[in-house]
């Protein structure tokens, strides 16, 4: 189906789709965040347990737009100019950013599980992971090594 189609007859969907991916993972980062020494959000924010139930969200969104058949070819030949055609289509756009979501939260679960095991506060350091993602192990690494924290 074309990109062009897509996104005139399903633009409020799209846009929907992309607020909802963009805010399913904000109540974990407010919690972790807010609460870092609640007990109970030390046990809800596990890496193996929620990633897990978002990355069913990606499966949904991925099986719809396949049985649709509105995904362009994965199997068309290997380049730069077919992962940039793959990656403006709508809904691959919302696979892939779906995607990024699940891992910045993963890595911000296990950055925040090895902070309340050293009894470290790290809420800058999860706030930055929450908006640009892995490069927040960087000042996160930093700070552990000048507390004299094993990483």
């Amino acid at each position: 189906m074309p990109v062009w189609l897509i996104e005139i007859f399903g633009s409020r969907d799209l846009n929907n789709t992309f607020i909802f991916i963009l805010l399913m993972t904000a109540p974990i980062w407010l919690l972790m965040i807010l609460f870092d020494e609640a007990s109970w959000v030390r046990k809800l924010a596990q890496p193996h347990i929620l990633p897990p139930l978002y990355c069913l969200l990606l499966a949904v969104l991925l099986f719809k737009s396949h049985q649709s058949v509105i995904l362009p070819d994965p199997l068309a030949p290997i380049s730069y100019e077919s992962a940039k055609d793959f990656s403006r289509h709508p809904i691959s756009f919302l696979a892939l950013f779906c995607n990024l979501q699940i891992l910045n939260l993963t890595v911000g679960m296990y950055m925040y599980q090895k902070a309340c095991s050293v009894q470290v506060r790290i809420r800058v350091e999860l706030l930055l992971c929450w908006f640009v993602g892995a490069i927040a192990l960087v000042p996160f690494t930093i700070r552990m090594l000048l507390k004299g924290k094993r990483i």
